[in-house]
């Protein structure tokens, strides 16, 4: 019987044997270039992401500068504030309003709401507190030193520590004692009231943006008779509108101050329904000078997340009976508007209102905030001058 020839082809052509398994050193070189690449990327990114020399301000962020000034306060910090005065002479000489702005928003994000309040006849002003806007940054605490650690304790000393704790010692802490910070909200409020005096402003409307409330509510604290009234402009003492905690991430937060379309979009995201590029990059130059990226991510850090404001709002019978609105994003979010009523609730027989803007709304509902801030600061006014008239004239 005949062989069937494809069967007989088929066995002619011999077996292909696997191929032999991918031995370690044959995988050393794709190790090494890998691991060579990564370390030259972790080397080169940082110089690349931070030039040496500052970039020039762009200028909206000069024109600013300019327009304000730096306050030479003793004891330290040194402030920058933005004043800006009405126009024309109004008939009653309304207090001023005082602006403070909150975490990485700075005076320069309120430059519109207050030219748009002195165009109502009012006197207002912003202070950039420690370190956040134009204001210098505060000298940074002292640090521990480890070989110092070293020579004090001995060298196993770190050994030691971490059987015992879990934690790696010899990091750059602050040193024991050095617990004092300019961020902190007493700190600020301090700087701040200093900086009233230094701008001869008197009793003054208190406007507290976003995360300065527990800075701004010390400030009313210890000076109550320097406050006739407060204005809350969606402000918490411990969700801020700006992330800064993605500052203090080693290369996303380079990343984040060195690409515009990265900033811009974070912006958006957190703060801003619309921020026009010009803006988005004044913002960010702010906070890219020496010392400033840390400040943010230091003055989020010491935010007081123990701040309660129904506390505070009954802590004296001034705070109890000064007179209090709350404007508030009613189209952000659901949840925002969640924590809108949770303040409202901590603060009874305050007005409160919905604005159409964001977290920042002096950006992009600034007219809408302005025209509320006068409405009820000329309330008051008329309320002051009709009691004041009545004392005059007491009813027989």
């Amino acid at each position: 019987m005949a062989a069937d020839p494809a069967a007989a082809a088929a066995a002619q052509v011999p077996a292909r044997e696997p191929p032999p398994p991918l031995s370690i050193v044959s995988a050393l070189p794709f190790w090494f270039y890998l691991t060579a690449a990564v370390s030259l990327l972790a080397l080169l990114l940082p110089h690349l992401l931070s030039p040496h020399a500052p970039p020039p301000l762009p200028p909206l962020l000069r024109r600013h500068l300019s327009a304000g000034r730096l306050l030479k306060l003793h004891p330290g910090p040194d402030l920058f504030a933005l004043t800006s005065l009405p126009a024309s002479t109004p008939a009653h000489h309304p207090h001023p309003v005082l602006v403070l702005p909150g975490l990485a928003a700075g005076s320069f994000s309120f430059r519109r709401l207050l030219s748009s309040l002195s165009s109502r006849g009012l006197l207002a002003a912003a202070i950039d507190l420690p370190g956040q806007g134009l204001s210098p940054p505060p000298p940074p605490p002292p640090r521990t030193n480890p070989l110092r650690e070293i020579l004090d304790r001995g060298i196993f000393h770190a050994f030691e520590h971490l059987v015992e704790t879990g934690e790696v010692p010899f990091q750059d802490e602050p040193a024991p004692g050095a617990s004092h910070s300019f961020h902190s909200p007493a700190e600020a409020a301090a700087a701040a009231a200093r900086a009233v005096d230094a701008l001869g402003l008197g009793p003054v409307h208190l406007v507290i943006h976003d995360s300065a409330l527990a800075a701004g509510a010390a400030l009313v604290s210890a000076n109550p008779a320097a406050v006739l009234s407060v204005t809350l402009i969606d402000a918490t003492a411990t969700l801020p509108a700006f992330p800064s905690a993605v500052l203090g991430v080693p290369v996303l937060g380079r990343l984040v101050l060195s690409v515009p379309a990265l900033f811009r979009g974070l912006m958006r995201l957190c703060c801003v329904r619309g921020m026009d590029a010009q803006e988005a990059d004044a913002h960010r130059a702010a906070m890219r000078g020496e010392g400033k990226r840390d400040a943010v991510f230091e003055a989020g850090k010491a935010m007081n997340q123990s701040f309660d404001l129904r506390e505070w709002r009954t802590s004296s019978e001034e705070v109890k009976s000064l007179p209090m609105m709350v404007l508030w994003s009613g189209s952000w979010s659901d949840k925002w508007i969640d924590e809108g009523k949770k303040v409202i609730a901590a603060l009874p027989g305050t007005k409160f209102v919905y604005h159409y803007g964001g977290r920042w709304p002096q950006v992009d509902a600034c007219e809408e905030i302005s025209k509320l801030i006068s409405e009820f600061v000329a309330l008051l006014t008329t309320a002051d001058k009709s009691t004041e008239a009545h004392n005059d004239h007491p009813v027989s």
